[in-house]
């Protein structure tokens, strides 16, 4: 009797046991179910991001393969057309470069232009022991002139004195150019005072042919008074020198009555 009784205790302990195991089981469950459900949302949402980013990722790639394309035809098309982009902007240069040293009115060289000439002539000078000559010249009564038969016909006066010049320049490296206003200069690498001189005459003539009427001039005619000036360069002197030289016969020249030249030597 005593073994059944603690036959039937056991039984019912290991009742109690179990139902305390199966509800443990089940409070434990529901915990395991709510951390699978929530890692499952944790990682559809993950998968999301990282669709989006590979979606995002191919379209940068898309476009960095679209602009490596286009680089591509872009260094092609140079390459094939170097040599005319080349001759293009040299073109382009050369005209630049030219723009700067002509004055626009007259196409014949600027002060810009006229300093680097000088400048250079004189260096040369220097160098082989060469005469170098410099006229200077502007248009008597000019102020007049223009007051009489208006600014373009004496922006054309010009123009017209500007070819006459260059005509008188039979070489090469003779440069005719536009000092300021009426005023002209004209430099004459490797001649001396005489050879100055004759292009001096050539001018005169060439100016009494054409004859250009004047009303407000005592000559009736357009005509220049000039200065001429030639040395050898050295180091003890400067091109600006030389050209105030000139530009000093030039007014001993208009103080002399116009529709004349001075040099050094005298006058004509």
């Amino acid at each position: 009797m005593a073994a059944l009784t603690a036959r039937v205790r056991d039984l019912e302990q290991q009742v109690s046991d179990l139902d305390i195991s199966l509800s443990m089981a089940a409070e434990h469950g529901d915990a395991i179910e709510a951390d699978l459900s929530a890692t499952n949302a944790r990682l559809q949402r993950e998968i999301m991001e990282r669709m989006r980013a590979e979606n995002c990722l191919q379209t940068l790639l898309s476009a960095l393969r679209q602009q490596r394309d286009d680089l591509e035809i872009l260094v092609t098309t140079i390459t094939e057309h170097s040599d005319d982009i080349d001759a293009q902007w040299l073109r382009r240069y050369s005209e630049i470069e030219f723009v700067s040293r002509t004055d626009p009115l007259t196409g014949v060289a600027n002060r810009r232009g006229l300093s680097e000439v000088l400048d250079t002539e004189w260096r040369r000078g220097l160098r082989t022991g060469s005469s170098l000559a410099l006229i200077l010249l502007d248009v008597d009564h000019f102020k007049v002139f223009n007051d009489t038969y208006g600014h373009q016909a004496g922006d054309a006066c010009l123009v017209q004195l500007a070819r006459t010049l260059r005509n008188a320049c039979r070489r090469p490296v003779d440069l005719v150019a536009r000092y300021g206003g009426e005023e002209f200069v004209l430099v004459l690498p490797e001649s001396d005072l005489e050879g100055a001189l004759t292009v001096v005459r050539t001018i005169r003539d060439d100016l009494a042919a054409q004859a250009i009427p004047h009303a407000g001039s005592p000559f009736g005619v357009v005509t220049v008074s000039l200065g001429v000036a030639a040395e050898v360069p050295s180091r003890e002197r400067s091109p600006a020198a030389l050209l105030a030289d000139a530009d000093h016969l030039l007014y001993g020249a208009k103080q002399g009555g116009r529709n004349t030249f001075r040099t050094p030597r005298g006058h004509a």
